[in-house]
């Protein structure tokens, strides 16, 4: 029964995957380890890409339903998540990718100033 259990879900498994359209510009590929498994976004443009990514999982040791932000350098490919199934439970794991041009950088360069103010009010004096 169990065994039918896993071959039920890996075979919905191989259809659904092919089925999830691809980000434009971005390759999210998954790879099977021995006891986990490993997301990867390949960035095929000439352009830096962000990519808000989130995986939807059930049955692994680590949650990954946090959403991130990436941003993935042209011609590269880089490790987003990795998922470690728990032992004797079932697993399901889909994924969410939209991807965005980078545009607007809101780093700090050495040379921006950050002024913090800090005003202290004494209660005793105000009397």
């Amino acid at each position: 029964m169990n065994g039918l259990k896993l071959l039920t879900a890996l075979f919905l498994l191989i259809i659904a995957i092919p089925l999830q359209q691809q980000p434009e510009g971005i390759n999210i590929t998954i790879e099977k380890g021995h006891k986990k498994i490993t997301y990867y976004a390949e960035n095929v443009t000439d352009n830096d890409l962000d990519l808000f990514f989130k995986v939807n999982s059930t049955g692994f040791r680590r949650s990954a339903d946090r959403p991130m932000i990436e941003t993935i350098p042209a011609k590269t490919k880089k490790a987003l998540v990795t998922l470690i199934p728990l032992k004797g439970k079932d697993t399901t794991h889909t994924y969410i990718a939209v991807v965005t041009k980078k545009e607007n950088n809101i780093e700090l360069r050495k040379t921006d100033t950050i002024v913090k103010d800090v005003m202290r009010i004494d209660p005793k004096k105000q009397n």
